[in-house]
């Protein structure tokens, strides 16, 4: 069976185009210029990203909803932070960046093997962001995905073959039960794209009994960090799921997410408010404008998800549509600023900036601009959180 054609692309579906864009960067929104060339080719749901931008951004929305200004997070403050990582050797530099920010890691992370019944495991350098995350007070999850390092997309035959089979579900929980208790996480991230209606009784299935195996691992209690030396009592590695943006309760139904049977084991819900335009699937348009985001939003409600475990996903990344017609790139925030130039405009409606350059080129790309308003709307709408997709790339 091949991909159902999804109404948001995937979070990141070309990991391998990300791992060149990681090794190149610096802090969290900094001012540094990208070391990576502006116009690598793209390939679907790639991203580096936005921060700052040229000129000064119009107010925000009259009914956006957000009007409490971003402090930034604290451990006397409930509302998290994820802060995603694609992992190099490099990658710890990031998390250090991100203290005062991010209250989580999110480790990008285990995949799903072809067969569905196995695991490859996290990359190099895991071990090394766990340990900065917990020396500075952060909880650190690890994410599992069914992404295909031959297509270099997420896999619904993968997805299919793991929930599909109990056999697999019960091989595939073993191994990831032993590479939380191996790694040190303090949770786990269901990042399963491209599933259908079919596959709903599969996950819900999954992350149930994964939730009972994960009941038998000692957690590190909030109380432990930032040491994290000490071992709490079993059953307090919660699961998170990241779900794509849809726009009904039966679309999020039909990409197989039965919240009802998700929810007695689920602690977090992260919507992917990010791909709703990109150059390989759409015409321009905002990586994900806070519209499509909000009505992403009350549908995910609808289908019974309620406020206190939604977590808001902010794109941190920016995309090109090259007026050619040639492959788009993506880009960080650093590269899209810089090719954008004085032809860079805020696009208050949206919460993202936009350019059309000389050669009719169009940009959109989300910064920390972008990221603050996503913020303040979470924290308005009494939301648990938020989760930036991802740290090294939002430069």
């Amino acid at each position: 069976m091949s991909p159902p054609a999804p109404t948001s692309q995937p979070r990141r579906a070309v990991r391998t185009v990300l791992m060149l864009l990681v090794a190149g960067s610096t802090l969290l929104f900094g001012g540094c210029v990208s070391e990576l060339a502006a116009g690598d080719s793209f390939n679907p749901s790639s991203r580096p990203v936005p921060d700052g931008g040229a000129g000064t951004p119009s107010p925000l929305p009259t009914d956006s909803r957000s009007t409490h200004p971003h402090t930034g997070s604290s451990h006397t403050d409930p509302f998290g932070v994820e802060g995603y990582l694609l992992i190099d050797e490099d990658s710890a530099r990031h998390v250090t960046a991100n203290a005062g920010l991010a209250t989580m890691i999110g480790v990008d992370g285990v995949m799903v093997d072809e067969g569905g019944a196995s695991l490859i495991p996290e990359p190099p350098g895991s071990a090394e962001v766990v340990a900065e995350a917990h020396a500075l007070g952060m909880h650190a999850e690890l994410l599992i995905a069914n992404y295909d390092l031959e297509t270099k997309d997420f896999s619904a035959e993968i997805g299919a073959a793991l929930l599909g089979s109990p056999t697999n579900r019960t091989a595939v929980i073993g191994e990831l039960v032993a590479a939380v208790e191996a790694g040190g996480y303090d949770s786990v991230q269901l990042d399963l794209e491209y599933l259908s209606i079919t596959d709903a009784a599969g996950l819900t299935a999954f992350a149930r009994e994964l939730d009972s195996a994960l009941d038998q691992v000692p957690g590190h209690g909030t109380e432990s960090l930032p040491d994290a030396g000490t071992l709490t009592a079993t059953g307090e590695i919660p699961i998170s799921i990241a779900v794509m943006a849809k726009a009904s309760p039966a679309d999020y139904l039909a990409a197989g997410y039965d919240f009802h049977g998700l929810l007695a084991t689920v602690d977090r819900v992260v919507l992917m408010g990010y791909d709703q335009h990109g150059p390989s699937w759409s015409e321009p348009g905002p990586v994900g404008g806070m519209p499509w985001v909000m009505s992403s939003l009350d549908a995910l409600r609808a289908s019974g998800v309620p406020d206190a475990k939604i977590d808001l996903g902010i794109g941190a990344y920016g995309y090109s549509w090259p007026g050619d017609g040639s492959p788009g790139t993506t880009l960080r925030v650093t590269d899209a600023r810089a090719i954008a130039g004085d032809h860079a405009v805020f696009d208050a409606e949206q919460g993202e900036w936009t350019a059309t350059l000389d050669d009719s080129t169009v940009l959109w790309w989300s910064d920390e601009t972008s990221r603050d308003i996503r913020m303040q709307f979470a924290r308005e709408e009494g939301l648990h959180g938020v989760a930036i997709w991802q740290l090294a790339s939002a430069e």
